[in-house]
């Protein structure tokens, strides 16, 4: 079985603050986050990262593979509208589209309680989507980027 935390809190680094510039004039992203926020999000821009579907693929031979669909949604004005932050929305596109073009493999190896769970064999952007987001009843101007996760696993057999 995947280890989808650590897929998603490798999902999460990627995103962070740390591991993207903003665009030139534009503010940095506050916070990139898969505990979604109860009462309302952080401070904007920030990006949230969850799982979204999935699928496995059992091979005779012992092995599994999985595709895993992942959701990043980058939340970047609340008092706007699409109109009038269209041209920040796509100077960001450009900042989420490349942050996993170097990080395919997610670190490689995913974990759970020192068992290995299988390997991480590619992560990308597959889609990618701007418009009205809404967050806890609120609508803010965003991006919606489909992120894809390949996991190769080893199974024993059992009867």
């Amino acid at each position: 079985m995947p280890d989808f935390d650590a897929i998603n809190t490798a999902l999460i680094a990627r995103f962070a603050p740390a591991a993207m510039t903003a665009p030139t004039g534009y503010d940095p992203i506050t916070l990139s986050t898969g505990d979604l926020p109860d009462s309302g999000l952080y401070p904007t821009p920030c990006v949230l990262v969850f799982p979204d579907s999935g699928t496995y693929d059992q091979h005779a031979a012992g092995k599994r593979d999985s595709t895993n669909m992942f959701t990043v949604r980058f939340y970047y004005n609340q008092l706007s509208d699409l109109e009038r932050d269209y041209v920040a929305l796509r100077k960001w596109l450009d900042v989420l589209s490349d942050q996993l073009r170097a990080s395919v493999q997610l670190g490689g190896l995913t974990w759970t309680s020192g068992v290995r769970q299988g390997e991480v064999t590619r992560a990308k952007v597959d889609g990618w989507k701007i418009g009205i987001l809404t967050y806890a009843n609120v609508q803010y101007t965003g991006i919606e980027l489909t992120v894809s996760v390949l996991v190769n696993e080893s199974l024993a057999m059992v009867a």
